[in-house]
């Protein structure tokens, strides 16, 4: 029996020569700067969200299975906003990933999370603090949120994600806001 494979420590489709991802079974993919060092350089590429598609990949066909879980994965009711925020990648341990944040929008509001728009791939599971620009009350300028879903809208240059709210305090806060708006 053969010892294990030691774990990659560039992503495999990753090509330096090039320097662009190679995983053209789900479609074209540009990594921007610091996804490029943080997940196609190091061993992490494992985490990184293209990477776990090519997983659901079938090797015969070389095409993506992509699953759609049926029913509704909703647990409250949702409210269409269109709220601009920003986005702040954190690590495990809370620490700033990518000291440049993201722009993005909401979709709607719901007082588990909130579903948005962005021009960056939000990596599933991580971390992200958000920041509303709007007049929101003090209570909900900020907060944390995990990132439960990430895919690319119909044009090439956004993503829609689904957020959930990662302490109580902000999930009442906006219990109570949506409350307001109804």
């Amino acid at each position: 029996m053969k010892k294990k494979e030691k774990q990659r420590a560039v992503c495999p489709f990753w090509s330096p020569a090039e320097k662009t991802c190679k995983m053209q079974a789900i479609g074209l993919f540009i990594p921007l700067d610091d996804h490029i060092e943080i997940y196609c350089k190091r061993a992490e590429h494992i985490l990184c969200q293209q990477y776990r598609l090519s997983q659901d990949t079938n090797q015969e066909t070389g095409k993506a299975d992509r699953k759609i879980k049926a029913g509704n994965r909703r647990q409250h009711p949702r409210i269409t906003s269109n709220h601009p925020l920003t986005l702040v990648r954190l690590s495990d341990s809370g620490q700033v990933v990518c000291h440049r944040p993201s722009r993005a929008s909401t979709v709607d509001l719901s007082s588990g999370g909130m579903r948005l728009t962005t021009r960056e791939l939000l990596m599933h599971d991580s971390i992200i603090q958000f920041h509303f620009k709007s007049s929101f009350p003090s209570s909900l300028k900020s907060g944390l949120a995990k990132v439960k879903w990430c895919v690319q809208a119909g044009n090439d240059l956004e993503y829609h994600a689904g957020l959930a709210f990662q302490n109580d305090e902000i999930i009442q806060a906006m219990d109570n806001y949506l409350g307001l708006q109804v």
